[in-house]
């Protein structure tokens, strides 16, 4: 068979290579920088195509400069032989503008990425941005933006005594919970170890009470949360967000993304607990529901999500003004509780102020990359548990009541299908809880109270809680904001 060019890889002295004045593509300094990384990784796999007669480059420029200045100073090439400069111009464009025809088979892509994971392969050698891989990984879950949210979970409060004492600490996979104080920044500390947290995603008590202001008129009613529930004045609330602030610096990365959220009431007590931090303030967003909620005077229809960044580094940012396909802003709109029909009561029961797992999991891509660590020193029903496990990421979790570290871990179980360990035992939390737990012997929503002046104080729970139950019922919910 006769070849239209005789091909042989042959190295030639990088000196004695010519770049092309005429190379047409140009590569920004993020492009040189993955690709020097890829080439650190694999080397030089692919010979670059030379003009045999003059030695210039006819295409490759990019890879032969990352190979000059990694050190190589012998680059494999091919020489074509008598080709003319009109031929040699034309197969340069053509060698570029060819590859940019082509697309991508999202199903494979997808099967190619979830292999490199499943193997722990480092998914930045193959090229992609972090914000490329996320919606890849999610090309079955609804968009940013949107009002769709997954199924939720089917979770039966559990009655009775609760499986997760006080200074517990179990593992969830890549995640580790803690139960324990928010402020306390040793206890936090030696659940992140020597590793960095990119991004807070929390939920702070909104020192409201619960019962009124978020359990509404109906018989649904949950706990007063540990702390933060009305008792305390302005300054004193604004001393308890500063505490907890200050307990989770020490832990965050220069430039981590803080997203806390809070009620109109109080945003003012926030900020200035963050200006005593020195957290800068980069936005404000707003999650508007499909539903309004229960109220006098205006009816409340979306919660504030403050955004924060730590320290002077700069931030992830995954979606920039949408150059990556992602676009975002500041007003989230998502289904809030009180829209979400049939599953609506089951959420309900395990915690009042329950955030959508797909806005979280957004808000987490848009400021991370799979693998980092997310903390949540309010865990609550562990929503945010649940946005790292299906995003990639891992999530640190803090929280006092031992009732909701409980669900959050029933809660994960559920939707991994994997059992969580006691940190320090080796024994499973299902072998914990058959021991401590009281069967269900109905599917009433478990009320347990707090023992007398622990809202007071916001002390921690070290006793197990009395449980009062009644019956969920399709009765007027008011969530939390609104009055």
């Amino acid at each position: 068979m006769t070849h239209k060019n005789s091909l042989e890889i042959v190295y030639l002295k990088a000196t004695a290579i010519k770049p092309s004045p005429h190379a047409a593509r140009q590569h920004s300094s993020a492009q040189r920088r993955k690709l020097k990384a890829i080439l650190r990784q694999f080397g030089q796999v692919v010979p670059l195509p030379l003009d045999a007669a003059t030695g210039t480059l006819i295409d490759g420029h990019a890879v032969f400069d990352a190979l000059v200045e990694l050190g190589h100073d012998e680059i494999a090439v091919v020489q074509l032989e008598n080709r003319s400069e009109p031929e040699v111009r034309a197969l340069r464009l053509a060698l570029n503008r060819v590859a940019q025809d082509a697309v991508w088979d999202n199903a494979k892509l997808r099967g190619e990425f979830e292999y490199l994971i499943s193997v722990g392969f480092d998914l930045d050698l193959g090229g992609f941005e972090a914000v490329e891989i996320d919606m890849a990984l999610s090309i079955d879950t609804p968009a940013a933006n949107t009002v769709e949210e997954e199924a939720l979970d089917d979770l039966a409060p559990m009655a009775g005594p609760s499986a997760a004492k006080p200074g517990d600490v179990f593992r969830l996979g890549d995640h580790l919970i803690g139960c324990g104080d928010a402020r306390d920044t040793a206890f936090i500390r030696d659940l992140v170890g020597t590793n960095t947290v990119a991004c807070v995603f929390s939920d702070p008590p909104y020192n409201v009470p619960i019962d009124g202001f978020v359990s509404g008129l109906g018989k649904t009613r949950h706990r007063e949360f540990a702390m933060g529930t009305g008792e305390m004045s302005r300054d004193q609330f604004v001393a308890f967000l500063s505490t907890t602030v200050a307990a989770i610096k020490p832990v965050l990365a220069d430039g981590a993304i803080l997203f806390l959220c809070m009620d109109w009431r109080h945003g003012s007590e926030l900020c200035e607990a963050a200006a005593q931090n020195h957290l800068e303030q980069k936005n404000l967003c707003v999650w508007t529901k499909s539903n309004a909620g229960m109220g006098s005077f205006y009816r409340s229809q979306h919660e504030l999500i403050y955004v924060f960044k730590h320290g002077e580094g700069p931030h992830q940012n995954n979606f920039g003004l949408g150059a990556s396909g992602r676009s975002r802003s500041n007003v989230w709109q998502y289904r809030g509780v009180n829209a979400f029909g049939k599953d609506r009561m089951d959420l309900l029961g395990i915690h009042p102020t329950v955030k959508p797992v797909a806005m979280i999991a957004d808000a987490l891509r848009d400021v991370t990359r799979r693998g980092d660590l997310v903390l949540d020193v309010f865990l609550g029903s562990g929503s945010t548990l649940i946005a790292a496990e299906e995003t990639g990421r891992v999530c640190i979790g803090v929280e006092l009541d031992p009732v909701y570290v409980d669900a959050a871990i029933r809660r994960w179980q559920k939707r991994t299908g994997k059992n969580a360990v006691h940190a320090a035992t080796g024994e499973t939390f299902d072998a914990i809880a058959e021991r401590v737990v009281s069967p269900v012997t109905t599917m009433d929503v478990a009320v347990a109270e707090l023992p007398a002046g622990a809202a007071a104080t916001g002390a921690l729970v070290a006793a197990d809680l009395p449980i009062a139950s009644t019956n969920v019922t399709e009765a007027s919910v008011t969530e939390a904001g609104d009055v």
